[in-house]
């Protein structure tokens, strides 16, 4: 499915999940959409079913107007009150309102009162490590995952049914500077792994990931049991297993081969994923991690290795109380949304 962006459009008085169908789902590249790219943006799956992750084909914003919004967030305090200028502040403005068109319309889930009016920025900073902990799995734990790895219905926020991330910066691993990825440990690749293996640790793993929320726990970190083969700690070892089998030069030994998804952040570039499942219940394989920007101590460390950092906007899509009068209603929704999911993106894939 062809998704180009498109220009500024509200949409008002939907709290419905069917405002959209697949075959109209395409969007109009304008002046104020102005991309690095030619042409079409496709949202495409990075990961088979049950865990539905897309990403956008190419950015959806300029390295110029990520900048802006880097500023804009840089400079903007709890209340929404900024330092810049009003010029300064209006363009970022319509650049975040862009992107949420853009969200509303590829997820088929419009903006509604009860969901934030601003996403949550999150800004990383390398952290600064010896070479040797790339090959000791519990420190690279300790370093490339520090946070662990959750699900965004945590904190009793399970009305959080889909999950968008705009990348604002480019982290390139570059021979001394590694991580900074979106890891989803029980991710299967759409394409690509040897699929016995995938299968047999995906049970394992999800089984792993299911006895933490039936437990309440949504964060492995919140898993008390600080064992090897707690829940908690297989979830983020995979993760590790991951961050290993994606780096050439890393010769630690990984266990999950063909298991996992890393997204790198490219600037300008969109994935979302759902975070419930059509039982309406939190999805155990939506686990998920940011990595932290890892990088080796030498002699010489390089200023840029200082100033770079990992920048990203996260925006929760909600359903709407307006849209169901019970669990059964909301349950509805959540698979609605899904299977609209599926068939505006994988079907012909699945077919």
């Amino acid at each position: 499915l062809v998704v180009p962006s498109f220009g500024r459009r509200r949409l008002h008085g939907l709290h419905k999940l069917q405002l959209f169908t697949a075959e109209n789902a395409f969007l109009e590249r304008t002046s104020l959409m102005d991309c690095d790219c030619d042409g079409a943006i496709q949202m495409t799956p990075l990961s088979s079913p049950p865990l539905l992750l897309l990403q956008s084909s190419a950015p959806l914003i300029s390295n110029d107007q990520c900048a802006t919004l880097i500023e804009y967030f840089d400079h903007i305090n709890a209340e929404g009150d900024t330092t810049l200028d009003a010029t300064q502040t209006d363009n970022a403005k319509s650049i975040l309102g862009d992107v949420h068109d853009i969200i509303d319309k590829v997820t088929n889930c419009p903006r509604h009162d009860g969901e934030a009016k601003l996403p949550r920025y999150v800004r990383y900073h390398p952290r600064l490590i010896d070479e040797e902990a790339l090959f000791d799995s519990k420190k690279l734990n300790d370093v490339l995952l520090p946070d662990g790895c959750h699900v965004d219905t945590n904190n009793g926020k399970l009305f959080r049914h889909i999950t968008a991330i705009l990348y604002l910066t480019d982290n390139t691993p570059d021979g001394c500077s590694f991580g900074g990825g979106t890891t989803f440990p029980l991710a299967k690749p759409w394409i690509g792994g040897d699929a016995s293996a995938e299968m047999y640790e995906n049970d394992a793993l999800r089984n792993s990931a299911t006895r933490l929320l039936e437990r309440n726990v949504q964060h492995t970190k919140g898993d008390t049991d600080q064992s090897a083969n707690s829940d908690g700690r297989r979830l983020e070892m995979a993760g590790v297993d991951a961050f290993n089998r994606d780096h050439a030069k890393n010769d630690a030994p990984h266990n999950n081969v063909g298991l996992g998804v890393r997204v790198m952040p490219q600037a300008g570039r969109l994935i979302f994923f759902h975070n419930i499942n059509d039982d309406g219940m939190s999805d155990a394989t939506s686990f998920h991690g940011g990595e932290e920007l890892i990088s080796i101590v030498t002699d010489q460390q390089s200023d840029i290795v200082a100033e770079r950092t990992k920048n990203i906007l996260v925006f929760f899509k909600e359903i709407s109380i307006k849209s169901f009068s019970n669990l059964d209603g909301f349950t509805e929704c959540a698979a609605d949304a899904r299977r609209w999911t599926k068939q505006a993106y994988y079907q012909e894939r699945l077919d």
